[in-house]
């Protein structure tokens, strides 16, 4: 099995979701009580909302517990000379000329809607390592996207 890589930030923010989402077990056990109580089970919304409820948050936790006892802890990097997990770095789009600060993350981490790319997506991978002046192509769900380094902050 693949392990998923954490930064130590993932990993106590991972933690932190599990151990709510367990204490979230708790309560949402106290609903289903409560809502037997209401009668016949096979009318009673109350009682399906918090089963369902329960399904979703046991999926949850299953999934989160997969990830912790499997994970590899990667240090983020603040080399200038190469990039890696936790570099910020300036691109251009060579398509367009717009320049665009972003920062390589973890998969955990990846938010694109606020520039955070995972080292894992295609522009990820394809910036991993290299160095200021480089210029990659990567394949994404929209097409060939070609980008130059312009810096590494």
């Amino acid at each position: 099995m693949k392990k998923t890589l954490l930064t130590e930030t993932a990993l106590v923010k991972l933690q932190q979701e599990y151990d709510e989402l367990i204490e979230k077990r708790h309560q949402i056990s106290d609903e289903i009580k409560r809502a037997r109580g209401f009668g016949d089970l096979s009318e009673n919304a109350e009682y399906h909302a918090a089963r369902e409820a329960q399904s979703h948050n046991e999926t949850e936790i299953l999934k989160l517990k997969e990830i912790l006892e499997s994970y590899e802890l990667v240090q983020e990097s603040f080399n200038k000379d190469s990039i890696t997990i936790g570099s910020k770095l300036k691109v251009k789009y060579l398509d367009t000329n717009e320049v665009e600060v972003i920062e390589i993350v973890t998969k955990i981490e990846s938010d694109p809607l606020h520039n955070k790319i995972s080292n894992e997506s295609p522009i990820g991978s394809a910036l991993m390592g290299k160095i200021k002046g480089s210029k990659v192509d990567a394949i994404s769900p929209n097409g060939l996207v070609q980008l130059e380094v312009i810096e590494i902050l």
